[in-house]
């Protein structure tokens, strides 16, 4: 049996509560918001994270698990608060992934171990892909 959008935010709530956020850092939308936000669908007995704008959908996940739904709406979260903080504390001639990255990595840690390991992997492939080059940062 699938988590209704309401036990999802109750799941992420108590998730992200423990990197020290409020209930609702985090608003699970069951709709489109058609500005990119992505949001949770039911489909044959799936979930699907979805991101539209404007109409085009742009990337869909499909999975059985609530266990790695929940990891695709934390990761989001946390990515986006670290690149925030690198943003306000950029540091000139670095890339700013070298600050980003060990936050993402340490903020999973602290929701999930499991995620920890999972969220490594994600950038170590990642940055075998697109190493770090301060160069593009002068």
């Amino acid at each position: 049996m699938l988590f209704s959008i309401e036990e999802i935010q109750n799941e992420i709530d108590k998730l992200v509560s423990k990197i020290g956020y409020p209930p609702h850092s985090v608003t699970v939308f069951s709709v489109p918001t058609n500005d990119g936000t992505p949001y949770v669908s039911f489909e044959n007995e799936m979930y699907n994270y979805v991101s539209s704008e404007r109409g085009s959908e742009f990337s869909r996940k499909t999975t059985k698990s609530i266990d790695e739904l929940l990891y695709w709406i934390a990761s989001d979260f946390v990515s986006n608060i670290s690149f925030q903080y690198e943003f306000e504390h950029r540091i000139p001639g670095r890339d700013g992934r070298r600050m980003a990255f060990p936050m993402i990595i340490a903020f999973m840690a602290s929701i999930n171990k499991e995620w920890e390991i999972k969220a490594q992997r994600e950038i170590d492939q990642t940055l075998s892909n697109a190493p770090y080059d301060d160069s593009l940062y002068l």
